[in-house]
């Protein structure tokens, strides 16, 4: 069992990229032998996870992911409630139509195929 929990490794090693950036290789070769010593390279997505929280919450920043059938990148703001936006943008034709937003845990389906599994839902339970 490891003494530390991956979100205190995890605020370490943003503290430690924070104070030396220009070492930003180094640390992270040290903290990758660190980790492996420990035996907690297991919980490496997980403090990978956490980092982003503790370097999106220092930074001010959130992600939105948005998702849409459409090829051409959508617009959004680059500021949402003073937080700076992080944009992460992919394509799934398998949507048909619309779009899929998603900020934190808010998820707001806008897509077609979306409407489609609604409507479908409410169809087979009857509760129209």
């Amino acid at each position: 069992m490891n003494r530390y929990s991956p979100k205190q490794l995890a605020t370490a090693f943003y503290e430690l990229l924070s104070e030396k950036p220009t070492a930003r290789k180094e640390i992270v070769s040290r903290f990758a032998v660190f980790l492996k010593k420990m035996g907690a390279a297991r919980l490496l997505n997980e403090i990978g996870r956490h980092f982003e929280k503790i370097r999106r919450q220092k930074e001010n920043a959130i992600k939105v992911e948005i998702v849409t059938a459409q090829k051409s990148q959508p617009i959004f703001p680059t500021k949402i409630n003073g937080k700076k936006v992080e944009l992460a943008w992919q394509t799934d034709p398998a949507l048909i139509a619309g779009s899929i937003i998603r900020i934190g845990d808010l998820r707001i389906d806008n897509s077609v195929k979306g409407r489609l599994e609604n409507l479908k839902q409410l169809w087979t339970s009857k509760t129209f």
